[in-house]
């Protein structure tokens, strides 16, 4: 039986719009969901599969699947974005982001459906997660992604994040956006703050 907290997190959702209006409805996967994410993840091109994943697959290994299921666990999240289409909720979309409390840092990766590419979903899904990090009380938002992907590279660089090489793999960049100025750099310089706990 979930806690409260978690029961709590499975209930809730937003909503982000296409392009064309049509919303896009996001939500927290759960254990139960696990058969749905692996037939999303199998839905994918073999390219969206490599490009998501850094690497070739068909589906997610059972231990990343159980991982991608465990909601909160290590302040990892996974998200689902579903449609209504001919009266069924289907899977357009997903999202998984991890909160390090001790950097103050949120690391995601997201997919959308081969056929939804090009329809607005992935700059709501970066705005969405954006939200979140800020929530949490992130300074910063990152993400990898294989420097022959261009789409997410420009998502990102339209959405404000910095692209750079990554530090440990040459087949990676590094994309990240401050959420939190320094007082520092604020106009005016430094200032005295009161901290409310």
């Amino acid at each position: 039986m979930p806690t409260p907290a978690v029961a709590d997190l499975a209930a809730a959702s937003d909503v982000i719009h296409t392009r064309r209006g049509e919303p896009v409805r996001l939500r927290f996967v759960t254990p139960d969901d696990a058969d749905l994410l692996q037939g999303y993840v199998r839905s994918l091109s073999p390219r969206s599969r490599t490009k998501r994943f850094l690497g070739a697959l068909s589906e997610l290994p059972k231990a990343v699947l159980d991982d991608f299921v465990a909601l909160g666990r290590n302040g990892r999240f996974s998200l689902i974005g579903t449609m209504e289409q001919d009266g069924v909720a289907r899977v357009v979309a997903e999202a998984r982001y991890a909160f390090d409390r001790a950097t103050g840092r949120v690391e995601f990766g997201l997919s959308v459906q081969d056929r939804w590419h090009g329809h607005g979903i992935g700059p709501g899904l970066i705005a969405d997660l954006e939200r979140r990090a800020r929530a949490l009380g992130a300074i910063s938002l990152f993400g990898d992604a294989l420097r022959t992907n261009d789409v997410m590279i420009a998502l990102a660089r339209k959405a404000g994040f910095a692209i750079q090489p990554h530090a440990d793999d040459w087949t990676l960049v590094r994309f990240e956006k401050v959420l939190i100025t320094p007082v520092a750099q604020l106009p005016g310089g430094p200032r005295h703050m009161t901290l409310i706990i």
